[in-house]
């Protein structure tokens, strides 16, 4: 399970740079210590019957979390100091906003972790991408292949002259799955690899040094 955050209150969201998993707030802290395993070992809030909410604690403060078990996503839905015997009870606000229809996350929260995950996700191939031409570049003259984060097939070849170091890179048009993945997503790790190994002179090619590469799409970067 992976976590995320819907809290009820006017906060200004930061922008989609910042991954609200990420920040490092107690709340957040302790979501990600039980996300893997949530609700096991979590007592549910008796007073909401559905769905099922379970607690979360940090120091005297109570939250409320919520398994969508669907997307395989645990939600803090809601944060508040308990007080025994108080109006103000943090499981009787919980009810309420309940009631009120304003506790689980709505169709903004789930697009706001659409975009953080989208946004992960090609933080992550753009790590890989340049793993695997760095690789490439300490082995020159061998093809390097790989499956960038599992999913998007890719290889890089590096040759070598006394001036010049030419830098292969091919990003594949379909996924492991077959499915055709979208462009802009290749333009931008070709562009993130171009920065990363500036100053480079780029060129997009319909060949490849080995033979032939059905299916991908190849660049060749010149360092001198």
């Amino acid at each position: 399970m992976t976590s995320s955050t819907s809290l009820p209150c006017s906060v200004e969201l930061p922008d989609l740079t910042t991954d609200l998993g990420e920040l490092d707030d107690p709340w957040l802290v302790e979501l990600r210590r039980v996300a893997p395993t949530s609700p096991t070992g979590q007592r549910r809030i008796l007073a909401i019957d559905h769905p099922l909410l379970y607690r979360l604690r940090v120091s005297s403060q109570r939250g409320a979390t919520w398994v969508d078990g669907e997307a395989g996503i645990v939600w803090l839905c809601a944060v508040r100091r308990r007080e025994d015997g108080s109006d103000d009870d943090a499981y009787e606000w919980f009810e309420e906003l309940q009631r009120d229809g304003r506790l689980l996350p709505t169709d903004d929260d789930r697009l706001r972790d659409q975009a953080e995950e989208a946004i992960r996700s090609f933080h992550r191939l753009r790590e890989v991408v340049f793993e695997l031409v760095d690789g490439a570049r300490d082995d020159p003259g061998t093809e390097h292949a790989g499956d960038l984060d599992g999913w998007l097939p890719a290889r890089a070849v590096v040759y070598r002259s006394v001036d010049v170091e030419e830098i292969w890179c091919a990003i594949s048009v379909r996924a492991v799955d077959g499915n055709f993945i979208r462009p802009e997503m290749r333009d931008l790790l070709f562009a993130a690899l171009e920065e990363h190994l500036t100053p480079v002179e780029f060129e997009a090619r319909n060949d490849w040094p080995t033979g032939d590469v059905g299916w991908f799409e190849a660049v060749r970067l010149g360092m001198r």
